[in-house]
């Protein structure tokens, strides 16, 4: 987790008497209301005494302080009678602390708040149930997020691939790029977001984020006809917008198609009866696996042309599980876990799909969130999605439980939410997330055009005309570093096989080598931890009891190579 450091011990006020931070502002040189008095009487008080009556109406105490542009924290030294005191304290008249806390007979430092002060004069209006002696700032600076390896899931990733992520570690924690989902209009494709987005302020968002959901084939069934939309999306790209995809996935069969639950509300839980992890125990030949396995395969087709346009994709999947409220988190975290990894071995191994930056959408607010996590060599960027009513929003405990979890291991993302972060206040924290992107409708457009300039014109967020030349970036993973990770594409033969085939490569320098084999589901049938390699060749010989489909992943120091076998009995 985030904590904030301190970067400074002296911060000048232009107020004469104030040449310090930690230097206390004294309560009784303020401005007192109503019954608010200077007492003397409890102990421990600095200066020449300190404020108290200030719990009625009317009663209040207001201190004057001059801010030099620094980020703050704004402390109070309080005592009580009680254990515990409420009160709200006024920064310039806007409410900025207030509510229960914990006092005591000894004054005791209590931080209301965080902020940036503007060069000039401040005033701080206090009223609550205890007594106040001081006011102190300390300017204060939060770290940013640690940088995560130079490595993705897909060691054969395309150039452009392996160069977007390069550029997005190089930004990670100075710049957060702007980001809109976009939706559609008359049945067809649309930019129409992002094209209001560039016409209130002036600015075009550097990524576009599409759903391709009609794509489903259970939506196509009933009419649904995405004809052209990955090629419009392709068109707005070009060689230098950036592009995020998701899939609201109608379920591929079991439609209740009701009044209530019609068939293009096939994503959710409710408006379908297929059961996900039934499908999956099926396993290959099984109808309902089969659909699954046939829905993904059309996506590919979809995702295919993207990386014949040489256009990554940041790709973000069977999003928002946890909540369980989509089909495919139904049932839990393992089969929502298992479907991630077929999708993974299908789109990847079997299609042979290189242009995607896999995102996996987290929820750490909720509990134990591990279990739905699918693992590091399949996911490359945590996102969350955020809901908030409050315009000002920063988001600060949600990002800090991420890096918490994820920090100097995967870039975090704000992948889709409901209003749009205070950048300036974000960065004052330290939260620079690698993208945002608020969702479509009512949520970008009901947002103030005013702020929403101020957000696309901040100096932390880059926009599409900002854009470097991000395809010129090199992505130096440790493979590059050192050669003893070289590998040769792997083969497996016989393939199909009776269920013992021998697995060959090269090693291009000595590596700790592990093999890992899973079935399509994604369950462990067998692993091989061989030690220390030497360079050369190396036959690793397999053996699997049962029919059926598997993968392999071997792992050689910091490179992985994957590879498929069939068993036939």
């Amino acid at each position: 987790m985030r904590i904030p450091l301190l970067l400074l011990a002296v911060l000048l006020f232009a107020a004469p008497g104030r040449a310090q931070s930690d230097v206390p502002i004294e309560a009784e040189g303020g401005t007192l209301t109503g019954a608010a008095a200077v007492a003397t009487t409890r102990a421990g008080y600095s200066g020449a005494g300190y404020v108290t009556g200030l719990d009625q109406p009317g009663d209040s105490l207001a201190i004057s302080f001059e801010g030099t542009g620094d980020f703050v924290q704004l402390r109070l030294a309080v005592a009580g009678d009680s254990r515990f005191g409420a009160y709200e304290a006024r920064l310039d008249g806007e409410v900025v602390g207030g509510g229960n806390v914990t006092t005591g007979g000894s004054f005791r430092e209590l931080v209301i708040d965080e902020r940036r002060l503007s060069a000039g004069p401040h005033t701080l209006t206090i009223h609550g149930t205890f007594d106040v002696d001081y006011l102190v700032l300390t300017p204060t600076a939060y770290e940013g997020p640690a940088l995560p390896p130079p490595v993705l899931s897909d060691p054969d990733a395309t150039p452009a691939t392996e160069a977007l992520f390069a550029f997005l570690l190089d930004i990670y924690g100075e710049h957060v790029l702007a980001g809109q989902q976009d939706g559609y209009q008359n049945g067809g494709p649309s930019t129409r977001e992002i094209d209001y987005v560039t016409a209130q302020t002036g600015k075009e968002p550097a990524v576009g984020a599409f759903d391709l959901i009609n794509y489903s084939p259970s939506r196509r069934q009933y009419g649904a006809n995405p004809t052209g939309w990955a090629e419009h999306w392709i068109d707005w790209a070009g060689t230098d917008g950036i592009v995020t995809l998701m899939w609201h996935w109608n379920a591929p069969t079991d439609l209740l198609n009701t009044s209530d639950q019609p068939w293009w509300r096939g994503f959710y839980t409710e408006a379908t009866t297929f059961d996900v992890e039934a499908a999956l125990a099926e396993g290959p030949g099984g109808e309902n696996y089969d659909l699954l396995l046939r829905d993904i395969d059309a996506i590919a087709v979809e995702l295919q042309k993207f990386e014949d346009a040489d256009v990554p994709v940041l790709w973000r999947p069977l999003h928002e599980a946890y909540g369980r409220w989509f089909w495919w988190g139904a049932k839990g975290p393992a089969p929502y876990v298992a479907l991630w990894r077929l999708m993974y071995e299908r789109l990847v191994d079997h299609h042979g799909l290189h242009n995607l930056i896999w995102v996996h959408t987290h929820r750490p607010e909720d509990g134990d969130q591990a279990a739905w996590y699918p693992g590091d060599d399949v996911v490359d960027v945590v996102g969350v999605d955020k809901y908030e009513d409050n315009p000002e929003a920063v988001f600060q405990s949600t990002w800090a439980k991420l890096q918490e979890q994820f920090g100097a291991n995967k870039l975090v993302a704000l992948t889709e939410s409901g209003t749009l972060p205070d950048m300036s206040r974000s960065v004052d924290f330290g939260v620079t997330w690698s993208w945002f992107a608020i969702w479509e409708g009512d949520f970008i457009r009901d947002l103030d055009p005013d702020r929403l300039t101020d957000i696309y014109t901040s100096e932390a967020v880059l926009t599409r005309d900002e854009l470097p030349d991000w395809r010129s970036y090199v992505l130096a993973t440790a493979a590059d570093a050192t050669p003893t990770a070289d590998l040769d594409r792997l083969t497996l033969a016989p393939n199909p096989s009776a269920g013992r085939p021998t697995l060959r490569l090269d090693l291009g320098a000595s590596a700790e080598v592990t093999v890992d084999v899973f079935d399509v589901t994604g369950r462990s049938v067998l692993r091989q931890s061989l030690g220390t390699q030497p360079a050369g060749p190396l036959a690793v010989p397999l053996h699997v009891d049962s029919s059926g489909t598997y993968l392999v992943r071997v792992t050689a120091g910091d490179r992985v190579v994957r590879g498929r076998f069939v068993v036939v009995r």
